[in-house]
């Protein structure tokens, strides 16, 4: 078939290698100049199958209650948001009184499954990237340490490397931790960080070279409709303001046997074929320092549970990234939203890095209430979806793709698809 994918972050560009791979003619549309220049860009780079969870954990109040009365908090908002907002809010908060130990479960296997399709494709492509294993949870608080156990033992039962540890133990894993009280942690040796960004631009260059993967970059896409023959859609494309690499002229209309959509947090083409699902763009930033030329801090990858808080070695860098921003996009930025990831990193790695001119970066976790992306038939014909990954894009992605893929080419599919399938938000 010829398959049109929207969207060229790390979910589009997998679900293209995915199509391809089973002999499908794929197109992928972006509206930016470039592969992975969105919530693809400069995120934490975690590759985390051992932590991946819905948005709705347990917690929610706390986390909602000090987002609203410290600046300093992971997750922040402002009573005065638009009605959406405090709908997805409700929805949020209604499934975080529920039980999520399915959902959980569901989400790791579709992460395994993603790490053996990223290893597969990397080694099919020869893609090499900056990857470094390893992730140590910091738990500072007794508090978290009783359901941290409930999930490694979870971990366990699916095969998966999880070690719990005392703060001594913690301190052998990273000796240049900062002197901050801690409770204790847990090691994820199977876990990495791993750079997304140049994933995805080693990927596009091999998709085009060898499968005939085709890029139309600067690309909107205004509208998907039903084709007038009854079979397949058509899109109508034009080329972004702007744009230095897109179509020019006037609208343009292109047929396709089936479209996908990996929009990202981009909600109007979802409405457009008749999904009304509660996807919400959270903000979150990061921070990307140089470390001392004689820094040995840092491994590989470190996260502040409370603060809800990564530090990730990238080679002689070092990225700070969180928070949970809710509301509409500020121009940068904020203080206050950088506050927590520069409070963890004086907290754990001090004195690691030269401070002047950090790259400061914000970009949008598309999110669902409840947690699981939607991997499946739209109700349009022709129209398949693969979004809300939520902060776990990277992780799921591969695996994500795969199973799309199946679907669509009516393979029995690697992992049960009912866990993430849209009629969970149509009953």
């Amino acid at each position: 078939m010829r398959i049109a994918v929207i969207g060229a972050g790390v979910a589009g560009m997998a679900s293209a290698c995915e199509l391809s791979e089973q002999g499908h003619d794929v197109t992928v549309y972006d509206r930016h100049d470039g592969v992975a220049e969105a919530s693809s860009f400069a995120h934490a780079n975690l590759l985390t199958p051992g932590l991946v969870s819905p948005a709705a954990a347990p917690g929610l109040r706390r986390w909602l209650w000090r987002g609203l009365r410290h600046h300093s908090a992971a997750l922040r908002w402002h009573p005065l948001q638009s009605p959406a907002t405090y709908r997805w809010l409700w929805r949020w908060w209604r499934a975080s009184r529920r039980g999520h130990g399915d959902d959980v479960r569901a989400m790791t296997e579709l992460a395994l499954l993603s790490m053996r399709r990223l290893d597969s494709i990397s080694r099919n492509f020869s893609i090499a990237h900056e990857r470094s294993a390893g992730v140590l949870v910091l738990l500072r608080h007794a508090s978290e340490l009783a359901p941290t156990h409930r999930h490694a033992q979870m971990l366990r039962e699916l095969g998966w490397s999880a070690r719990e540890l005392s703060p001594e133990e913690c301190r052998e894993v990273e000796p240049h931790l900062g002197h901050s009280t801690l409770a204790g942690g847990l090691q994820l040796p199977l876990d990495a960080v791993s750079n997304c960004r140049l994933w995805v631009q080693r990927l596009r260059d091999a998709l085009v070279r060898e499968r005939g993967v085709q890029l139309r970059l600067g690309t909107e896409v205004r509208a998907i409709r039903p084709a007038h023959t009854g079979q397949g859609v058509d899109l109508t494309l034009a080329a972004r303001p702007g744009s230095r690499v897109g179509p020019g002229g006037a609208e343009q209309g292109m047929h396709h046997d089936a479209v996908v959509l990996c929009a990202g947090a981009d909600t109007g083409l979802l409405q457009g074929v008749g999904v009304r699902i509660p996807l919400m763009p959270v903000w979150g930033q990061s921070l990307t320092l140089r470390l001392r030329p004689d820094s040995l801090a840092l491994q590989s990858g470190v996260i502040d549970a409370r603060a809800g808080v990564t530090l990730t070695r990238l080679g002689e860098r070092l990225r700070v990234t969180g928070g949970y921003t809710l509301g509409p996009r500020g121009a940068r930025a904020s203080e206050d939203a950088l506050r927590p990831l520069y409070g963890a990193l004086d907290r754990w790695f001090g004195h690691a890095t030269e401070r002047a001119s950090p790259l400061i970066w914000q970009g949008a976790r598309p999110m669902l209430p409840d947690g699981p992306p939607i991997i499946g038939p739209a109700p349009m014909p022709g129209v398949w979806l693969n979004v809300g990954h939520g902060a776990h894009g990277w992780t799921l992605a591969c695996g994500s793709a795969k199973l799309l893929a199946e679907q669509i080419s009516g393979q029995n599919p690697s992992v049960d698809p009912v866990p993430f399938a849209l009629s969970r938000w149509q009953a």
